[in-house]
């Protein structure tokens, strides 16, 4: 989906992994100090998946560090060492308060008041094909920042000076996929959002109180993407913004990725619309309570039947063509793309999920199966592989629908 709305995040907290950490003394520690736990942390997933395309890996995953102390702490450095399967260390990095560079401001906030959680998204999030991410080492540093005082003296240290140290481990996975997939969109599209590093999709809130409320436990758009169609000059839409047929992807049709049986549909929820000329304000249409509970509009489930699941959302209303029971070829079409639920203009959101419930299962690796990548003037032939934030491509399939 789109827009910042927290109905599209969610985690598991059974998979979470949780690790506490006791406390090294560092310059201006006292020893005493150093016996008390500072912090728990949360990885999400516990054993993060890693995302192959081209001669790059992904590794995208969240890490929720609680001040477990009696201190404001403020995270001041994290420091990541690989290692391969015989534990030799391949690389080091770190992220700190070093120069002029945003370095440790790319996290966004860094303090953590007592009892408070942090969210931080991993900051090392790609890596050379060549390179075996058997295991990953985090170091964290922790500065006291109780006060004006505390803070203007931080400015002046330098970035390995820590109060307090903690480390935490994860184990990252390799995950292939099990399901052929296609582009269950032909013609030229352009991945107007998908799950790089800054996408929305991988922005979870782990520790917002309303993420809780809401028993949402899973982000099944870890590896989600949006996509638009648009003209020759990129733009997505002619004419008056407010007429949702000027809009270049309303009403494309969407095919099934892949074979299945179709678990869920819905296929009578009104279209957004847009409140004035520039397309800056939405207004969404008043329905019954608990008639689009997930805020997704009209959208297609399909179980593959080999543990992963399909979502499409946002569809045209009464274009849905399948039903709860139906079985799907690949290629088939199963609607098109609309402009309802959670959306900010017409555009078509997928998700290969690991379950088929979108607020209590992961998401995964979608491995598209013939397509062009374009690059401007070139285009490159994809045998396989994702997509993501930025790609303007082709599907090569051939439709299955008749």
């Amino acid at each position: 989906m789109m827009s910042m709305d927290i109905r599209d995040w969610g985690m598991r907290v059974s998979r979470l992994a949780i690790f506490s950490l006791g406390v090294f003394a560092g310059p201006g520690s006292g020893a005493a100090q150093a016996q008390q736990p500072v912090a728990t942390i949360e990885a999400a997933p516990v054993n993060p998946i890693i995302e192959n395309r081209d001669t790059s890996h992904f590794l995208n995953f969240d890490m929720m560090i609680r001040n477990q102390s009696g201190a404001t702490l403020r995270l001041y450095e994290i420091e990541l060492s690989v290692y391969d399967a015989a534990h030799k260390l391949v690389q080091r990095k770190a992220l700190n308060t070093d120069a002029f560079a945003p370095s440790i401001a790319v996290i966004g906030n860094q303090l953590l008041q007592p009892g408070q959680t942090l969210d931080v998204f991993n900051p090392f999030s790609e890596f050379e094909a060549a390179v075996p991410l058997d295991r990953l080492e985090y170091a964290f540093c922790f500065v006291r920042e109780a006060n004006p005082q505390e803070a203007e003296a931080n400015r002046h240290r330098l970035p390995d000076d820590c109060d307090f140290r903690t480390q935490f481990s994860v184990t990252p996975r390799v995950y292939d996929g099990k399901t052929p997939l296609a582009l269950p969109v032909h013609g030229k599209v352009f991945i107007w959002e998908g799950h790089d590093f800054y996408a929305h999709h991988l922005r979870v809130p782990f520790s917002n109180d309303k993420v809780k409320a809401m028993g949402i436990t899973a982000n099944s758009n870890e590896f989600a993407s949006d996509f638009i169609y648009t003209d020759q000059e990129g733009h997505t839409f002619h004419g008056d913004p407010r007429k949702a047929e000027n809009w270049y992807s309303y009403g494309k049709p969407i095919y099934a990725p892949g074979a299945g049986i179709v678990r869920e549909a819905a296929n009578d929820i009104p279209d957004n619309a847009f409140k004035d000329a520039k397309a800056t304000s939405i207004a969404h249409p008043k329905l019954p309570e608990g008639k689009d509970p997930k805020d997704i509009g009209n959208y297609v489930l399909i179980d593959h039947q080999d543990g992963e699941f399909s979502l499409l959302v946002h569809m045209k209303p009464g274009s849905v063509r399948v039903k709860a029971g139906d079985r799907v070829a690949q290629g088939q079409q199963i609607g098109q793309i609309g402009f309802a639920g959670d959306s900010i203009f017409p555009h078509l959101h997928y998700s290969l999920m690991e379950g088929p419930e979108d607020t209590k299962s992961w998401g995964i690796p979608a491995y598209f199966s013939h397509f062009h990548r374009f690059l401007g003037a070139k285009s490159v032939a994809v045998s396989r592989g994702p997509v993501n934030s930025g790609d303007i491509l082709q599907s090569d399939a051939a439709s299955a629908d008749r």
